[in-house]
């Protein structure tokens, strides 16, 4: 009797063993199919999703999918994003109320041919809300970020640039801590700029009559004139002017203002086939005129956070 009662406890404590050892097999087994296909990201202070999306090396459209992210712009410290890791190739996407076929397609850079017919639709003027889609993506690549509002990307597709006419972009300030765009077209016109506003582009950062970041398209950019935002009159003909409202020899642009202009570049890098290599400040283009766009704005940060 003592011979079998120790043998039972023998399989009982190998019993034992063995189950604990399948557990920490299936724990570790439901850890790898929970987290394995995806990472998670912390954002930090000022981090942009085109700089995440550009550190592991893919589409912040698909971030964005991932965490149901509609305003990249609303990013804030400390919050916890999943980062789609390996070779996805394609993501789902639920069809939103105000989503057309080609938004959809506009937002996640494909042309709308191929996602209509990834998805079999023939009338792509009757999707649904609700609607389930697969979106192709291409993560070979890095891909633009969309960091201007809807209106500011609709204002801007109505707009043709006179091609190979444009080949640097230069970035102003306004050396005043608050100001607006129809304020500066007023006093450039009363020192006698015939067209008013010496810039293509302004970027507020809230103060007076615009919200932060907002970003407002002047007359000369509307209409391919040339700029008048630089000493020397060749390089008003070729470099398009973008101002930041506010003096960046007290403090730095917004995070907000910051986020607009690398939408901005981004576009018209895009729209006029211009190298990132070709964005300066008027300081660089001026040595010793000017100290604009101030000591605390940094081109080397924009640069970086710019795709090639």
């Amino acid at each position: 009797m003592k011979f079998i009662v120790a043998n039972n406890d023998s399989i009982i404590k190998n019993f034992r063993r063995v189950m604990r050892i399948f557990l920490i097999i299936l724990f570790i087994g439901k850890s790898v199919n929970c987290f394995g296909a995806d990472s998670v990201h912390v954002v930090r202070q000022n981090e942009t999703l085109s700089q995440i999306a550009n550190k592991y090396g893919v589409s912040m459209s698909a971030i964005q999918v991932l965490n149901n992210i509609s305003n990249p712009n609303l990013l804030f410290a400390g919050k916890k994003l999943k980062i789609p890791i390996g070779s996805t190739k394609e993501i789902d996407y639920t069809v939103k109320k105000g989503d057309s076929l080609g938004s959809i397609a506009n937002r996640f850079k494909i042309k709308l041919s191929i996602l209509a017919s990834r998805n079999k639709i023939s009338r792509p003027d009757l999707i649904k809300i609700g609607q389930k889609l697969i979106i192709p993506l291409d993560d070979t690549k890095k891909v633009e970020t969309n960091l201007l509002s809807s209106s500011t990307l609709k204002s801007l597709s109505s707009i043709r640039p006179k091609t190979g006419k444009w080949k640097k972009i230069i970035v102003h300030h306004s050396a005043t801590p608050t100001d607006d765009a129809v304020n500066m077209h007023n006093v450039h016109k009363a020192r006698g700029m015939k067209n008013g506003l010496a810039y293509h582009f302004v970027i507020s950062n809230g103060s007076r009559k615009a919200y932060d970041g907002e970003v407002y398209i002047g007359n000369r950019w509307k209409s391919q004139l040339d700029g008048g935002h630089v000493k020397k009159q060749n390089l008003n003909k070729t470099c398009i002017g973008i101002c930041l409202i506010g003096n960046f020899e007290l403090r730095a642009p917004t995070a907000k203002q910051m986020n607009s202009l690398e939408g901005l570049c981004e576009y018209l890098m895009r729209r006029c086939s211009i190298s990132k290599s070709q964005i300066t400040t008027h300081k660089i283009i001026h040595p010793g005129h000017t100290a604009c766009p101030g000591k605390y704005f940094s081109i080397s940060k924009l640069l970086n956070r710019l795709n090639p």
